[in-house]
């Protein structure tokens, strides 16, 4: 039995019984969430098997956080007592291995953590790691003194293969700050704090001899890094400004691509990782590293480990030379790149790149692609190209290599002549079946598409395939408009492993037909004073809403097509929080029939006794009120001059303040932006931008998508964010505060 087989028939019976479940809704116990299973914890042996659980429900129940080497069956059902679920586990080739598996009922849930055994633990596979935290880097007087050539606090290696380890490197030194390291606020994954690498001007950081285990040949190197220029507008990662290359001997290096697991940031720590596969006999590795961009780039946490399967097969015998030196002399240098799109995509990365009156056939807002009659190659600028689609250009610049493919970076960028016709080849259909078969080169494409949208990411997927998605590289177009809708897709395939990268040039919705129905949202908040909640209802069917608290009253109480549902009541003199079911429901058929929103009354004991409250106003408010009073508690002011502009929301104009401020005797706890654009773009909200707040408290910016995230720890009577970086727009803020 294959395994996924197995899924395909779990994922039918989870999709039939979810049906049921909605359509039986009203016809199950109506008692108190509970779920139950008969043990936590499962432990399979390297070679697999299948064991049982009993589990006991009061409600539908179904299981989530599966990965594909388990199998569980059923995955979801209906109330019953001692339920059997059996859990299945696949051969383990690998290292030691291990799954947290939710089963959720309404609220509650359970955790079953299934454990299997392979080759070993993570520890046993360690080949060299390096933390750099021997001894703490401490800044003097004049600045950073701690190079690396005058201070060992930095060599702090493990594992298997360090004994015969040496270090060459240039313009590096170690530093330490306790808002700058792995392990601050801007960090993304629980780095190792305290001290990191620093590459200044010139910079190089080696790594000489690592000895390898014998009979392995799979390795995994991974690194935490960040960019961080001072100053600079934007910091977000480029791989081709941050090199890693890799040698069996330090003279020829085979460059590595390298990926962070949720893509490129903006100034945040992340774990980047490549797995590679040396030829079999390689006794030792040498790592090389490099920033292109001096006085930018932080390193932590350097690791090279046994890998569980084979990566990227590396060929010493291609290798380059970095003029590095090594053990059997030096390879060859790269020539120059010809004069022609098909050479410079032949030529070496690091090759010089001069073309004349190539077309541009493709843009984007931090890049364009160029076409003549020998192929498509990307020029990747890093901000506006300033040329459009038709016009023909000179460009000269540096190739390197990204997402598999040859493009051009740091170029200079001449228009010849503009509006020239553009004519495109047949693209390549993209499909199911095909999708697996990555393209080559650059490559004109086609493609039909469902987009969802990850925080701040847009990703596309093809029919049932969930491993590979493609996503419109820096589109200059709304996404958001897109969102859970098919789109139909031509432009230009520039690259990816898992995440095809294209540079639209056609990109239309698809208009589906048939019944839909959804709500807005499954949670309302009301303070004790309020005496009203709206949400709204969406799709094109007939629908009811029924209330379970009399007090409570919906209005419409049904309607046809989209519509916003208020919710009326009286103000909660109570000391308690008074919880309201509203179910949404329709008889179309959709495949989620009914929705509850679950209304939150607070009480009084909410507003007093150090309880938090929370506060929100909306893009009308804000765009009528520069400065302005969100409730008795708490208001803001905004030191922005709009001049004679019509605003449609608050703005932070570059350089200026906006302040939220709470009466006396009350703290601000958080304070939370919903912007026009996502955060770290122009018009969001940027975390690396200063948060001031009172003497004692400290502040912690964060970022997911459009929505920015301040949370203090400590009391504080103000925040004031300046907008230092660019403009902010804010279209809603909310403000969670409490009474000391």
């Amino acid at each position: 039995m294959k395994l996924k087989n197995l899924f395909l028939g779990s994922f039918a019976l989870t999709a039939m019984l979810f049906a049921q479940s909605c359509e039986d809704k009203n016809d199950g116990p109506t008692g108190a969430p509970s779920i139950e299973l008969s043990t936590q914890t499962l432990d399979f042996e390297k070679d697999g098997g299948s064991q049982t659980i009993k589990l006991t429900a009061t409600r539908d129940w179904n299981v989530t956080n599966v990965p594909d080497w388990i199998a569980v069956d059923p995955k979801s059902g209906n109330p019953a007592e001692n339920k059997e679920v059996t859990v299945t586990v696949l051969e383990n080739t690998g290292m030691d291995r291990s799954q947290d598996i939710k089963f959720t009922i309404g609220f509650d849930g359970k955790t079953l953590t299934v454990n299997q055994k392979g080759t070993g633990s993570a520890s046993e596979v360690v080949v060299y790691h390096n933390d750099f935290d021997k001894e703490l880097a401490v800044k003097g007087e004049s600045g950073w003194k701690t190079y690396l050539d005058s201070f060992d606090g930095w060599k702090n290696e493990t594992g298997s293969g360090i004994s015969t380890v040496e270090y060459a490197f240039s313009g590096m030194s170690a530093r330490t700050n306790s808002s700058g390291t792995s392990n601050s606020q801007f960090s993304d994954y629980q780095g190792s704090g305290k001290n990191y690498l620093w590459f200044a001007k010139d910079n190089y950081f080696h790594v000489k001899n690592i000895t390898l285990p014998e009979g392995k040949t799979n390795y995994t190197i991974s690194f935490g890094s960040e960019r961080n220029l001072y100053q600079a507008a934007d910091n977000t990662f480029v791989p081709e400004e941050f090199l890693v290359y890799v040698s069996n001997d330090g003279s020829k290096w085979v460059k590595l691509e390298y990926a962070f697991p949720n893509g490129l940031k903006n100034r945040r720590w992340d774990l980047a990782s490549s797995t590679f596969t040396v030829p079999s006999g390689t006794k030792s590795l040498h790592i090389y590293i490099k920033a292109t961009l001096a006085s930018a780039y932080l390193m932590d946490d350097l690791d090279l480990s046994v890998a569980a399967s084979a990566g990227t097969a590396i060929d010493f015998s291609k290798g380059i030379d970095l003029g590095t030196g090594g053990s059997t002399g030096g390879g060859e240098t790269p020539e120059p790149a010809g004069n022609t799109i098909a050479a410079v995509c032949a030529a070496a990365a690091g090759s010089a790149a001069d073309l004349k009156d190539v077309l541009v056939t493709g843009v984007t807002t931090q890049s364009y692609v160029i076409t003549d009659e020998t192929g498509s190659v990307l020029v990747f600028v890093k901000a506006d190209p300033k040329v459009k689609v038709g016009d023909k250009v000179n460009v000269a610049g540096t190739t390197g290599e990204h997402n598999g493919l040859i493009q051009i970076t740091a170029p200079t960028t001449t228009v010849v002549t503009s509006n020239n016709t553009v004519t495109y080849p047949a693209p390549l259909e993209f499909t199911e079946a095909n999708l697996a078969d990555t393209p080559k080169k650059v490559t004109y494409v086609s493609f039909t598409g469902n987009v969802k949208k990850n925080n701040q990411y847009y990703n596309i997927y093809i029919g049932s395939v969930t491993d590979k998605d493609l996503s419109l590289s820096y589109y200059t177009g709304n996404m958001d408009e897109f969102v859970d809708c098919d789109i139909k897709v031509k432009g230009w395939y520039v690259g990816g492993g898992t995440h095809y990268q294209i540079v639209a040039t056609e990109v239309e919705k698809v208009e589906t037909t048939g019944p839909k129905f959804s709500v807005s949202t499954t949670a309302l908040t009301a303070k004790a004073g309020d005496t009203s909640a709206s949400f709204d209802v969406k799709g094109n069917v007939k629908w009811t809403v029924a209330s379970d608290n009399a007090a409570y009253t919906v209005s419409p109480a049904s309607g046809d097509g989209a519509g916003t549902v208020t919710v009326k009541f009286a103000a909660n003199e109570t000391e308690n929080d008074v919880t309201v079911k509203l179910t949404v429901s329709t008889t179309a058929d959709v495949a989620t029939k009914s929705y509850t929103v679950t209304l939150t009354h607070k009480g009084k004991s909410t507003s007093v006794g150090g309880e938090e409250v929370i506060v929100s106003v909306g893009k009308a408010y804000l765009a009528a009120k520069q400065n302005g009073k969100m409730d008795d508690v708490i208001s803001y002011t905004n030191d922005s001059d709009y001049g004679t502009n019509k605003v449609t929301e608050l703005r932070v104009y570059k350089g200026k303040n906006l302040k939220i401020t709470a009466v006396e005797g009350y703290t601000i706890t958080k304070v939370e932006f919903t912007c026009t654009q996502d955060c770290g773009l122009k018009y969001g909200f940027y975390v690396v931008d200063p948060v001031l707040v009172d003497s004692g408290a400290t502040s912690k910016s964060t970022g997911a998508g459009k929505i920015g995230t301040i949370t203090i720890t400590g009391t504080t009577s103000s925040v004031k964010y300046t907008a230092a970086s660019n403009q902010m727009r804010v279209e809603k803020m909310t403000v969670t505060y409490k009474k000391l």
